[in-house]
């Protein structure tokens, strides 16, 4: 068995490039304890072209069409065959708003066994072995209105900054610390 992994799993914001932005570049050195290996760029994992900024406006759209169309059959049948690739050693996943959704829409069995979702629009899956760790920000209006539950974790912060945020890291940081795969 290899070290632990963790991989972010985000909508995208540009469907060419996989790499990560620089603000969640440093939110893995931040969270990420020794021992444990980041996976280095963003879903659907392919080592592609990396991150170049996207107008906020573009981004929504792009994520609220990704959130659409996990829903379809193909589009569940893409994301599965990309979160397979990640099977195998021990691994955790941190979600990024509509990445819970792309995660439940591709769902395989036995992926993981810790998701840490950070501002989740829909509700926790129950999946059977699998910790589901939920952490909301006090000004996030999207993630309350579509979650719908009483979060794990709540932070200081609103959508678009679960990244930056010192409390959002420490929170992770301290999962992350106490996994025991």
């Amino acid at each position: 068995m290899t070290a632990p992994r963790i991989a972010l799993l985000t909508g995208r914001s540009d469907p060419a490039r996989t790499g990560l932005p620089p603000v969640q570049e440093a939110f893995l050195e931040a969270v990420v304890p020794p021992g444990m290996i980041a996976v280095g760029d963003g879903y659907p994992w392919t080592g592609g072209a990396p991150e170049r900024p996207v107008p906020l406006p573009l981004a929504a759209l792009r994520n609220a069409a990704q959130w659409r169309a996990a829903r379809s059959g193909a589009a569940r049948a893409e994301v599965s065959a990309r979160l397979a690739r990640l099977k195998g050693d021990p691994l955790a996943i941190v979600t990024g708003s509509c990445g819970l959704d792309l995660l439940v829409c591709g769902w395989v069995p036995g992926l993981c066994d810790l998701v840490i979702a950070l501002g989740p629009v829909r509700r926790r899956p129950a999946w059977a072995g699998v910790r589901i760790v939920t952490v909301v920000g006090r000004r996030d209006a999207l993630a309350r209105a579509f979650h719908r539950e009483r979060p794990d974790i709540v932070v200081p912060c609103g959508h678009m900054s679960y990244w930056a945020c010192p409390a959002t890291r420490d929170a992770v940081a301290r999962v992350l610390g106490d996994w025991r795969p």
